[in-house]
């Protein structure tokens, strides 16, 4: 497998995804500050482990260990050449799919007791889908000019049987 990049990052792009990630720990802190406060009160012990977890963390490590898999065929390709393997067979980027599906699972997770999911990290989650579906998008095309239009045609971009 190769090892280093000669890519480079913009710096504004390095300075927003700081951004992305600090707005994002203090907006789950402040959702979940209520929270830890009657904590402290109750006598009882804080429940860590919600019944919601094991199938989010099912999920979580499933798409893990499936966007590893995918940025190791990634890595492990000929420049230029259309990646096939895995769950490149059913999506032109399936590491954003799977990069989707750990954001879902953390917003289940993360989700205060009253609600389904934590609405901070739903955001967050909705920023990520628009980042990657862009790119998505532009990874579509480019490999459609590159290896023809057929070799991608079968292929969801970024999202099953939406997009």
């Amino acid at each position: 497998m190769k090892t280093g990049s000669a890519s480079s990052m913009w710096f504004v792009h390095w300075v927003m995804g700081l951004a992305f990630y600090a707005v994002m720990s203090i907006s789950v802190w402040i959702e979940g500050s209520d929270a830890i406060v009657e904590s402290w009160k109750a006598q009882a012990p804080a429940r860590i482990l919600a019944s919601r977890v094991p199938s989010a963390m099912a999920l979580y490590f499933w798409a893990w260990a499936k966007q590893n898999e995918c940025h190791r065929h990634l890595a492990g390709l000929r420049k230029y050449t259309l990646p096939t393997a895995g769950l490149f067979r059913f999506f032109v980027c399936p590491h954003y799919t799977c990069e989707c599906l750990i954001y879902l699972t953390i917003a289940f997770v993360a989700a205060p007791a009253d609600r389904w999911f934590s609405g901070p990290v739903i955001c967050g989650l909705a920023f990520v889908v628009a980042n990657l579906g862009a790119t998505a998008v532009g990874t579509r095309q480019w490999y459609a000019q590159k290896f023809g239009a057929e070799a991608v045609a079968s292929r969801w971009t970024m999202i099953p049987l939406v997009f």
